[in-house]
């Protein structure tokens, strides 16, 4: 549920939010609760418990790598895509999100109640 409901608020809030002239969003408080926030700590839980620590760590550390990557290269993608096209990417990327949480949800449903 922790992640699903910020991908949903993701899909649905564009229709709805409109923004004064000169408003921008900050990254920082974006990213921090994304990255280290009670999402990220239930999905690393998870994998732990699923996978085990030898695929949870080095899983962990490729994240970790990953993010550094595309929190350098932010700026330049940003004005590459513009605002629509962050937009259009911010959907793409809640859908699949939501698709995780949905994944993660069945997964702790079948380790509770297993089939019989």
């Amino acid at each position: 549920m922790l992640l699903l409901l910020p991908s949903i608020e993701i899909l649905l809030r564009g229709e709805r939010i409109q923004k004064t002239p000169g408003e921008d969003v900050g990254m920082v408080p974006i990213a921090f609760p994304l990255l280290v926030g009670p999402g990220a700590i239930t999905t690393t839980m998870i994998s732990l418990q699923s996978y085990g620590l030898a695929v949870a760590i080095p899983s962990i550390l490729v994240v970790m790598f990953l993010t550094w990557i595309v929190l350098r290269v932010t700026d330049k993608a940003h004005s590459f895509l513009g605002r629509t096209g962050s937009a259009v990417v911010a959907r793409v990327m809640a859908v699949f999100i939501a698709a995780i949480a949905v994944q993660f949800m069945l997964a702790g449903i079948q380790f509770h109640y297993p089939p019989s």
